[in-house]
């Protein structure tokens, strides 16, 4: 599982031209960056909720059944933003290429409702116990829907790039996951939830929740049932 992506933000002019922000979610049980491609390719076209981007050669292939789940119509409401739509909706990373030569496909979608971004990750053969055992603070144990879960909090990284091809970085703000087991025996990896903001807001941690118990068991992976 890998939780790092980066999504654009509002840019202001300086001395050095535009400078735009972006916030890099850095976290999870594999520490990854994917870089910039992608950010922002499927705008939303005279304020209507965007649709998923096509998957690309370099997207996982459970990506267009995630982002399909996640981008439902009522998920500004589950979000607890009702006013707010959907801008950008797409893959949630690229592939990683380890030094052997070998590559993983980050397997998430992620989408943006004005300040607010979510994703989801399918953690595949990664449990909820697994993902927990990498989060620092220690990652808190709940349940959803009847099954394992687990949350957890880490910080984004705040990057901005201006004209002049110069960036700096620092501290960021607060994303929040949610990890939930596939099944309820707590076998066959995990499904997991992050929201983060664009602002200096803290994100809503028990939008996690309602979002999980509606969109998880329309995703492909999910076993039905209860503990």
């Amino acid at each position: 599982m890998t939780d790092d992506s980066v999504v654009a933000d509002t840019g202001t002019k300086g001395a050095a031209g535009q400078v735009v922000t972006a916030l890099v979610l850095v976290g999870g049980a594999i520490a990854l960056v994917w870089g910039l491609g992608g950010v922002g390719d499927s705008p939303a076209r005279d304020e209507k909720p965007a649709a998923c981007n096509a998957p690309k050669e370099t997207d996982a292939p459970e990506y267009p059944a995630l982002c399909a789940a996640l981008n439902r119509p009522d998920l500004p409401t589950l979000l607890g933003t009702p006013t707010e739509h959907v801008s950008v909706a797409q893959s949630g990373g690229g592939p990683f290429t380890f030094p052997d030569g070998t590559k993983m496909y980050d397997a998430s979608a992620q989408v943006q409702l004005g300040p607010v971004n979510v994703r989801i990750t399918d953690n595949r053969n990664l449990s909820v116990q697994d993902v927990a055992s990498f989060a620092k603070p220690p990652a808190l144990p709940t349940s959803v829907l009847g099954r394992p879960a687990a949350t957890y909090a880490d910080h984004t990284m705040a990057i901005a790039f201006s004209t002049n091809g110069k960036s700096t970085s620092g501290p960021g703000g607060i994303a929040r996951h949610l990890v939930v087991a596939k099944d309820p025996k707590a076998g066959g990896g995990s499904f997991e939830l992050t929201i983060w903001r664009q602002d200096t807001a803290l994100p809503d941690e028990t939008a996690l929740f309602r979002i999980a118990e509606q969109v998880l068991p329309t995703v492909r992976g999910w076993v039905a049932g209860t503990a």
